[in-house]
């Protein structure tokens, strides 16, 4: 979710760059280099290099989605099956059964997984205790 933020903020930002360069110098022409407007060559750079930035943070993130759509799966229903009492014990144990090679990467594939009921439940029972 952080790369997505973090994409999401490069092209916010290279727009931006766009929108005040044609306000100030005309239609931006990335093909084209135009010696009439002398702030050309740096605005272009910079609106190229968010450009590729953003390009290459969504690259990684698909790459990494795809490599581990299926592990990620089968770690989520491990975790949904509510013998783990927390999300560290479940991808510490369950790891390689789901078909990760590195725990902190099946630990960051359960972030954002919702609590299990069994486990909720537990938990709710545990707080709401008369003393």
């Amino acid at each position: 979710m952080k790369l997505l933020t973090q994409h999401n903020h490069a092209l916010k930002l290279a727009a931006r760059l766009i929108i005040v360069y044609e306000a100030h110098i005309g239609t931006v022409a990335l093909a084209n280099d135009d010696p009439d407007h002398p702030d050309y060559q740096a605005n272009t750079h910079a609106i190229n290099q968010e450009i590729k930035r953003a390009l290459l943070s969504f690259y990684l993130w698909e790459k990494w989605r795809g490599e581990h759509a299926q592990a990620r799966a089968a770690l989520l229903a491990m975790w949904a099956s509510g013998e783990w009492t927390n999300r560290d014990t479940c991808a510490r144990l369950c790891y390689r059964q789901a078909g990760f090679s590195n725990m902190a990467v099946a630990r960051q594939a359960l972030v954002g997984a919702p609590m299990p009921a069994s486990v909720a439940v537990q938990r709710q029972r545990t707080v709401w205790k008369a003393p």
